[in-house]
């Protein structure tokens, strides 16, 4: 009975204390879900914080997680900066009074567009380290690579700022730390703690951004075919180039790269992916169940798998093996897998209702919510379906064995990762952003006014990693770097394509993973695994299917002529598209 007691006892305080806490970070207890009822689900509470806002005039206009940070904005133009893990504040900014989008991080940078300002921070510290403002009204947030910053806006175009070093504050820097040095060289009472500090100002020196300048040019940029109202997803990245991916208003999904060394013209457009259907499903409380559509209906945000697991790419060899890729929904209930590089149509998979909602993919599936509540799981390597769930609205995130969904009836639903089986339904009060997350198995959960909560996995203290972070990208970036051989360079300036022989998205002439006419007749299979000696293409359309759907493709406008795409595809059979350039400047120096 005396031990009961105790229990007891300990049980109320650590409760009272919990419930102070609460009131101390103004979270009324209320509002919190209660822990029982996450345990009941297999979850626990890791944190929980209250945004930085008026509740009475402004509330969230956003919540997303970009790799360690949660970065909220509300409607009064502040952003702040969580830890994701922790959940303490690291930093808070007013960006500005006019409409702030949704911000994007990378490993050293968070960028941030307020009208038509786009303001860069450091990750760290919230400290404004460069600003310029935008030729045109933004269409959507910005999008970060390690080395870029993509805007689209209404004109139909996405700008492009590269975003690197200060060379010249670290060259003024570097010379007065060096000065400093020397006058204390002989002093060796202070001089190791003087060193030492010497040597952090260096290092954060190195931590100082800008947004390059482009000789009061106009920032790079390349077309749209119609206006992005949703940010660009950044693809492969490699040290030559970034692959882009978009979609428009025009419902097409667009790919295009960045190459660091192509001086004034770096933007090139790869592929465009359309899928016209003889009908879409509609929203039959307004228009009945089908309508005839006269164009494209690719409608959801694409998903950016980053290793390629298809069937094509994963029987050649592990060094040949190329890309990853964009998985994206359609009005008409299609899915489509279209590799990022080569360009070439992996698999497609139909469903009985539109896909409006983003797909996901962890492991070696995809998860594909649907319009009327049905959620399915399909293969990555080759589309086909493994189970089916009903009553799904959304994805939120990932663990190792389960997925977190918000159902029907916007309640958190945990679904078996490998049956597709509901194992527990946890009622969250309806907050208005359920966040994404694809990097770990953590849920966040934003209200409007401000009470964020992390659940994770109640035996799971160490997240669960999707993906390669945004400092491993930069990590290899680096790498690849230092591995470059500058003869390699030089002798490898010119792209190499090797494309499929009937891709479905076909390239744009010029651009790199265009065919090569005099090649088209089939390329040997040890020079082009993608070719037609090495597979039949099993997603060509037959007959029976052709009235169904149809997968068209639209040549780049801007490409170049047919004759010099021909050149060129002559004079790169053995030509890597990844090398670099003798004379290009290194931007991480």
């Amino acid at each position: 009975m005396k031990r009961l007691f105790i229990q007891t006892a300990v049980i109320l305080i650590m409760g009272a204390i919990a419930s102070l806490s609460a009131f101390a970070q103004g979270v009324a207890p209320s509002r919190l879900i209660p822990e029982k009822d996450a345990n009941a689900a297999g979850l626990t509470r890791a944190w929980y914080a209250q945004a930085t806002l008026d509740r009475n005039i402004e509330e969230v206009s956003s919540a997303t997680m970009q790799d360690g940070l949660l970065l909220v904005t509300t409607t009064d133009g502040n952003l702040q900066a969580f830890d994701a893990e922790t959940g303490n504040t690291l930093w808070v900014v007013s960006v500005g009074d006019e409409y702030l989008l949704p911000p994007a991080a990378n490993s050293q940078v968070v960028a941030a567009v307020c009208g038509t300002t786009l303001t860069i921070y450091e990750r760290s510290s919230g400290k404004v380290l460069d600003r310029s403002e935008l030729p045109g009204q933004p269409s959507s947030g910005p999008s970060l690579s390690d080395r870029n910053c993509f805007i689209p806006v209404f004109s139909r175009k996405i700008l492009s700022y590269p975003i690197e070093k200060d060379k010249n504050e670290l060259l003024t820097q570097d010379k007065t730390v060096e000065s400093m040095k020397a006058l204390i060289e002989d002093n060796k009472t202070a001089g190791s703690e003087l060193l030492a500090k010497f040597d952090e100002t260096t290092r954060k020196s190195e931590e100082r951004y800008i947004i390059k300048p482009l000789n009061e040019m106009q920032p790079f940029q390349t077309a749209t075919f119609g206006i992005a109202f949703m940010a660009p997803v950044i693809g492969t990245q490699t040290y030559p180039q970034d692959v882009l991916g978009w979609t428009t208003d025009e419902g097409a999904l667009l790919l295009s790269n960045y190459q660091r060394n192509e001086g004034d013209t770096p933007f090139k457009l790869l592929y465009k992916l359309t899928a016209r259907s003889n009908f879409s499903f509609i929203d039959e409380r307004r228009l009945g169940n089908k309508a005839q559509v006269p164009s494209s209906d690719l409608a959801s945000t694409p998903f950016f798998v980053p290793e390629d697991k298809s069937e094509q790419n994963m029987r050649v060899e592990a060094d040949r093996r190329r890309g990853g890729m964009y998985i994206i929904g359609s009005r008409s209930g299609h899915v489509y897998a279209l590799n990022d590089v080569v360009g070439q149509l992996r698999w497609t998979y139909l469903t009985d209702t539109p896909v409006n909602e983003r797909i996901s993919a962890f492991g070696d599936f995809a998860f594909i919510p649907t319009y009327n509540g049905d959620y399915f799981a399909v293969a990555l390597r080759d589309g086909k379906e493994v189970w089916k769930a009903t009553g799904v609205k959304r994805t939120v995130a990932s663990s190792a064995s389960c997925l977190y969904v918000i159902d029907s009836l916007d309640r958190l639903a945990v679904i078996d990762r490998s049956s597709g089986r509901r194992v527990a339904t946890l009622d969250v009060n309806e907050p208005k952003f359920q966040v994404f997350n694809e990097w770990n198995d953590r849920v966040y959960l934003v209200t409007a006014d401000g009470l964020v909560q992390c659940l994770r996995e109640i035996r799971q203290e160490t997240p669960v990693v999707h993906r390669e972070s945004c400092q491993q990208v930069h990590d290899r970036l680096l790498a690849e770097l230092n591995k470059t051989d500058p003869k390699a360079q030089s002798d490898a300036s010119k792209p190499k394509t090797n494309a499929p022989a009937a891709p479905a998205a076909r390239p744009a002439p010029g651009a790199p993973g265009a065919p090569d006419a005099a090649a088209s007749g089939g390329a040997p299979a040890d020079e082009d695994p993608f070719g037609a000696d090495a597979e039949e293409d099993p997603f060509g359309a037959s007959a029976d299917d052709a009235d169904a759907s149809s997968s068209d493709v639209e040549e780049d406008p801007f490409g170049a002529p047919a004759d010099d795409a021909d050149a060129d595809a002559a004079s790169s059979d053995a030509d890597d598209p990844f090398a670099g350039s003798e004379d290009e400047e290194d931007p991480f120096l």
